[in-house]
């Protein structure tokens, strides 16, 4: 009951104590408005966008990764961009993306993440793509920074040897592939079926009947159908969804009035309390 008699009290001489001052707290909340608004209003206006990306690097690494780290190379990569932006160091920017010196000035931020999704049981688990944030001044710059970006990853040596590496490999597994398909169809024609005594090296054929033989050529096939799609689809960076056009300007006016509406009061209460206490 006290408690309750206190806050009562507590809350009956705050509004009291507004009253008594309500033009100076008033003025001083609409010129801290009024500021952010035309702060927002007078700065250089941004646009933001975003772009679904997938990398091929991972598999170029041939390293075990946790579920978590699967573009983790990819994201750092990207990244890294943003030490040379915040620094505004745009001559290094323009170099790394093989852009000219104003576009790269007009970078306000860059930024991957890693992309997740729910499953049935709600529980999230990692995709092979991931997201890149990108802020700019200027919206007519999007698209070279998009081919930036893939001349960034194609130029960087440690992902560009490894990429090299991956191609050689899987066009040696596709040869291979051809050479055992050879194998099998001579089998096949020649008719030897019964009691051979050749030993593939996929382990395919062993006195199988021609069947068989059809069916592992098959399979064959398709495995090196899915070869080719991953040499030609894993490239150091792709765009699943390129980055969208954007017109609209972001100026963040609500919320900045809003906090700074929230400060302005503050100070005002603290310099109304003063001049009471001086009075």
């Amino acid at each position: 009951m006290n408690d309750e008699l206190n806050l009562k009290d507590l809350f009956t001489r705050l509004i009291l104590f507004i009253s008594r001052n309500f033009k100076l707290i008033f003025g001083i909340i609409f010129i801290g408005v009024i500021s952010v608004i035309l702060f927002q209003k007078i700065k250089t206006p941004y646009y933001e966008t975003k772009a679904i990306c997938m990398s091929g690097i991972s598999e170029y690494e041939r390293v075990e990764y946790e579920e978590d780290w699967l573009q983790r190379t990819a994201i750092d990569l990207v990244n890294h961009l943003e030490i040379n932006v915040e620094n505004r160091d745009y001559e290094a920017l323009s170099k790394l993306l093989g852009i000219d010196i104003k576009t790269a000035s007009n970078i306000k931020k860059i930024e991957a993440e890693q992309l997740y999704q729910k499953d049935m049981h709600e529980e999230f688990f990692t995709l092979n793509k991931f997201n890149i944030l990108l802020k700019v001044y200027d919206k007519n710059i999007i698209a070279d920074v998009q081919e930036g970006l893939i001349y960034y990853f194609n130029n960087n040596n440690y992902v560009n040897e490894l990429y090299q590496r991956f191609k050689k490999s899987k066009q040696r597994v596709i040869e291979d592939i051809n050479n055992e398909m050879k194998l099998l169809k001579e089998i096949r024609l020649n008719g030897i079926v019964d009691n051979t005594n050749f030993s593939s090296s996929l382990k395919v054929v062993n006195g199988y009947e021609k069947s068989t033989i059809n069916n592992q050529i098959t399979i064959l096939s398709e495995y090196r159908e899915k070869i080719r799609t991953q040499k030609e689809i894993l490239k150091p960076l792709s765009f699943v969804q390129e980055f969208a056009r954007v017109s609209k300007k972001e100026d963040d006016i609500l919320i900045w009035s809003l906090l700074g509406g929230i400060i302005s009061f503050l100070l005002a209460m603290f310099i109304s309390r003063v001049i009471e206490i001086k009075k």
